[in-house]
């Protein structure tokens, strides 16, 4: 009973005492305890502090009262516990002077202690761990015929996404089918005007369709851009509010032509919505198999759902540790005239949680789901930050940012740790979200993810095109298994994604496998734009549609004991759809070194004719030395700008040392298990060492099919 008290009163006190050579410190911690029935409990608005808090910015508001009268030189540690429910609430952010805090879900004894307070008719649903939400609940539905109901919601905030029982609903889309498109007829003459409408064909617009809150999602090669409708002009032409990065029809074989349209309310299909601004009413089309009215039904509405933010610099916030929570319903916004259409989806400003000015951040156990944008954003003026054990999924962008895009870097971003987390489902809104990206920052490590079902990239380092300066370097990539990414939507991608210079960088252990596009430059490590000094190293690489390997132009880089197979895989998926390239691609010529090739086998499956197994289209300067390739087909292999035969390269210089033969795998090639090779492999000839087999690696060649049923997330 005496124990209950204590939690009931919510706070407890604990002095321990410690002294240094100089003087003795006392460092106070203090428990608050956070349960969301102010109906039970009363207000704290006198000031007392005395009873569990109803929110979560009633607790930060006590650290900043004691924070306020307390001696700045006794040290005091918070701890927040959080019943285990959906906080619906304005964006929580922590500052500075809510260092040394620890948000966290409390245990199942309090929680079952707090929960014998809850009437029998109580909204407060539990959950496994507390979910700090920035949607707000939509119900108060009417069925309008068809099992189609509507809805009207209070807020200013434009809704655009909605999540029924923890699935997201898609808005409603035209044509229906995702896997399907419009295409345009041509694009607008002038190239300035062709940013912001094209001519349309007949029959895919008309002016008596709503169409003021509707949004045309135009694809180019690596990005999309999302446009607001202005007006249906003469011969055909449709004008939008907002313009795209390039003109419109300027990446004919990448885009080919491609769109579709959101948010129109016209014969919605089933399990789709649509939303009319004018008369804030939501159109929710069922499937018939749920009541939306005995459903939980949340639209988000704020962009950034928690921010640990510092002043500044000097100002930051430190010591902070968010474990075992849900942050989840982040909203996007897109202005009428904002250019919605850059790589990587990076005109994006916000993130579900947003970190800067910060130091010494765990982030341990905790769930990032159903954002309208990037899940993590850990941008300037921060250090040792750890983000590890987690789950971020079912993001509207990708999954985990990192840096800045600006150069010079004023405040550096460095010491981050992205560490054994799942990142899943992204590009639900904007597909060029990349799973984990890491833009201008040092000293990162993005080791042991998991990293699946992105529409574009699975890890993207480095922003800086070309030999400049990049702000990048010490990047360490190891251990990611990285698989379905691309999933034939758009473009120019891969599976670890590299641009500029960056010492230090390495990118080992990894395995990426099933990386395809839409139709052309699908690559599985992909060292773009003046990428130099990195070490690619023990990595397995397979089922790509076009080659393992592609460096576009860079220097001095280091391909060593890699495992690249089954490249090339898919013909032109579409008529007039350039050829696959090969195994090992270098683009660019230049004067130096772009790299150092040995000690990797390349293990070729193409079945028809002849197949390049390097191929440099304009003879760039690579040194190739003591390694193994094979094609079971008895495929002949070619090499070079000139594509040709293995002896005949080999007599250029190239390649001593190195073999054609049976690597001689220990696993199932037909899994497609190439770690390891037999002791008498003559890949032990050219210097090969085996591979460390992922914990989290799965078995079999199977190509960007689904082996786990998908139940939860709204996936093209």
């Amino acid at each position: 009973m005496f124990q209950h008290i204590l939690v009931l009163f919510a706070i407890v006190f604990i002095n321990i005492e410690y002294s240094s050579s100089s003087d003795i410190t006392k460092t106070f911690f203090t428990e608050l305890y956070v349960v969301p029935f102010p109906s039970l409990f009363g207000s704290d608005a006198d000031g007392s502090f005395t009873r569990p808090y109803a929110t979560l910015q009633q607790a930060l508001d006590h650290i900043e009262h004691d924070y306020n009268c307390r001696d700045a030189s006794s040290p005091q540690k918070t701890t927040i516990y959080l019943y285990p429910t959906y906080y619906h609430a304005a964006p929580v952010h922590f500052r500075k002077i809510h260092s040394h805090t620890r948000l966290t879900t409390m245990n199942i004894k309090d929680t079952v202690y707090y929960r014998k307070y809850l009437s029998p008719n109580h909204p407060h649903r539990l959950l496994s761990k507390a979910s700090i939400s920035g949607g707000i609940p939509v119900t108060g539905w009417t069925s309008i015929g068809n099992n189609v109901y509507q809805a009207t919601v209070t807020t200013s905030a434009f809704i655009n996404q909605l999540f029924v029982n923890n699935q997201r609903i898609p808005r409603t889309r035209t044509p229906v089918d995702p896997s399907t498109y419009l295409q345009y007829d041509a694009p607008l003459s002038d190239p300035n005007q062709a940013r912001f409408g094209f001519h349309y064909a007949d029959g895919q617009f008309n002016s008596s369709w709503p169409l003021t809150d509707a949004m045309v999602v135009v694809y180019h090669s690596w990005t999309t851009s999302h446009h607001y409708i202005d007006k249906l002009d003469a011969n055909r032409t449709i004008l939008f509010t907002n313009p795209s990065d390039r003109p419109i029809g300027a990446m004919v074989a990448q885009g080919q032509r491609r769109f579709h349209v959101e948010n129109m309310c016209i014969s919605p299909s089933p399990n789709t919505f649509c939303f009319i601004s004018a008369t804030k009413t939501v159109y929710l089309a069922t499937d018939g198999s749920y009541d939306p009215n005995q459903s939980e039904i949340i639209a988000p509405i704020n962009e950034t759902v928690m921010s640990l933010v510092g002043d500044d610099t000097i100002n930051s916030i430190e010591d902070v540790i968010i474990d075992n929570i849900a942050i989840q319903y982040s909203a996007w916004n897109i202005d009428r005239t904002q250019q919605a259409d850059a790589q990587a989806a990076s005109f994006l400003t916000y993130a579900a949680l947003f970190i800067a000015n910060a130091t010494s951040i765990i982030m341990s156990n905790i769930e990032i789901s159903h954002t309208g944008s990037y899940g993590v954003w850990i941008k300037e003026g921060t250090s040792n930050i750890n983000l590890l054990n987690s789950l971020v999924t079912d993001t509207g962008a990708g999954g985990i940012r990192i840096g800045q895009m600006i150069a010079p870097v004023p405040t550096p971003t460095t010491s981050v740790q992205i560490l054994s987390n799942e990142v899943s489902y992204g590009g639900n809104v904007f597909p060029s979200g990349v799973g984990i990206i890491s833009h201008r920052a040092t000293d990162v490590t993005i080791v042991d993810n998991l990293i699946h079902h992105h529409r574009y990239t699975g890890i993207s380092v480095g922003w800086q095109w070309g030999y400049a300066s990049s702000y990048t370097s010490n990047v360490l990539v190891q251990g990611n298994y990285i698989y379905n990414i691309g999933q034939h939507i758009l473009c120019d991608q891969g599976g670890i994604y590299t641009l500029g210079i960056q010492p230090g960088t390495i990118i080992h252990g990894n395995v990426i496998k099933n990386v395809f596009s839409y139709a052309m430059y699908m690559w599985g490590i992909y060292l773009d734009e003046g990428t130099s000094d990195i070490v690619v190293s023990n990595n397995v690489v397979y089922n790509t549609g076009w080659a393992s390997l592609f460096q576009h132009y860079g220097a001095n880089n280091t391909i060593i004991n890699n495992v690249f197979a089954r490249a090339s895989l898919s013909p032109p998926p579409h008529p007039g759809d350039p050829s696959t390239d090969g195994d090992i691609h270098i683009g660019l010529t230049e004067n130096h070194t772009s790299f150092t090739f040995q000690h990797n086998i390349v293990y070729d499956t193409f079945l028809n004719g002849n197949h390049s197994a390097y191929k440099s289209d304009q003879g760039a300067i690579a040194f190739f030395n003591s390694n193994l390739y094979y094609n079971p087909y008895n495929t002949t292999l070619l090499f070079g700008k000139q594509q040709v035969s293995f002896t005949d390269w080999q007599k250029t210089g190239q390649e001593n040392n190195s073999l054609i033969a049976d690597p001689l795998f220990t696993g199932d090639v037909n899994q497609c298990d190439f770690f390891t090779v037999q002791l008498n492999s003559p890949a032990a000839q050219i210097g090969f060492k085996n591979l460390t087999k992922l914990s989290k690696w799965t078995p079999g060649c199977d190509m960007d099919v689904d082996q786990e049923p998908i139940k939860q997330f709204y996936r093209w």
